[in-house]
């Protein structure tokens, strides 16, 4: 990160109780979440990882006069646009962005009401996929899909679940026999290539919203896809895993 920069100021309360719902959220799964924090043009986005094999990135706007050198928020609206971001194998970009990797608990406690962020300092030992995140460029929109149809995907997923798991005999429900269930149901297919698993953690990291009228957008760029829904993006990689060679 430059020295010079170590506060942005978000354009508003609201971003700021977006970004502080999301960060609360990745928390309740981990809470030694690591986030990656990317600020470039005129919005900062926050990458995580929620334990669905799975990406998310929650962008908000940047307040007046703070956008930094980069780019600016995509056609798509949901904030920074990965596929134009110049992020080079060190994590830095040019003098004026920034790229670190924090406590998500420490960024959410640094968010002040009036939206105000004091950055905190880099974490001294990244994770793994805060090194691989997806491609700056070649994305193509492959379709869109119904915000209700991949809801509804989700929640049939999630009730097959519990109704398999629990129904498991004592003796043999072991964290590998659940383990395989999960990997069953999450994993079949959704649509566009996308399978079930992205649909859950879209709604379980809430955005999906309250409009069940929206569409989601699929798009591809090699073996990643990234879903961009409403309120927030989920990013997948196919073949063997997130962390897949």
């Amino acid at each position: 990160m430059n020295a010079r920069v170590s506060e942005l100021l978000l354009a508003g309360p609201a971003e700021a109780a977006d970004l502080g719902g999301y960060l609360s959220r990745l928390l309740r799964f981990d809470k030694a979440a690591a986030v990656r924090v990317v600020a470039s043009g005129s919005a900062v986005g926050v990458y995580g990882q929620p334990p669905f094999d799975v990406l998310t990135l929650r962008t908000v706007a940047l307040g007046p006069g703070e956008a930094v050198t980069g780019a600016d928020i995509d056609s798509t609206g949901i904030g920074i646009d990965i596929t134009s971001i110049d992020i080079d194998s060190t994590g830095i970009t040019d003098t004026d962005s920034i790229d670190i990797t924090v406590s998500a608990g420490d960024l959410l406690h640094a968010i002040a009401d009036d939206g105000s962020l004091a950055l905190p300092r880099p974490l001294a030992g990244a994770t793994a996929w805060t090194g691989f995140l997806p491609p700056r460029v070649g994305w193509q929109a492959t379709g869109e899909l119904p915000v209700a149809e991949v809801e509804t995907a989700a929640l049939a997923g999630i009730a097959e679940f519990k109704e398999r798991a629990e129904a498991i005999p004592d003796r043999e429900r072991t964290r590998a026999s659940v383990d395989g269930l999960a990997a069953e149901i999450w994993d079949r297919p959704l649509s566009f290539g996308l399978s079930v698993r992205a649909a859950h953690a879209a709604r379980a990291m809430a955005f999906l919203g309250q409009a069940q009228s929206a569409s989601v957008v699929v798009r591809s760029a090699g073996r990643w896809l990234r879903l961009d829904a409403p309120f927030g993006t989920v990013v997948v990689r196919t073949g063997t895993g997130l962390l897949a060679g």
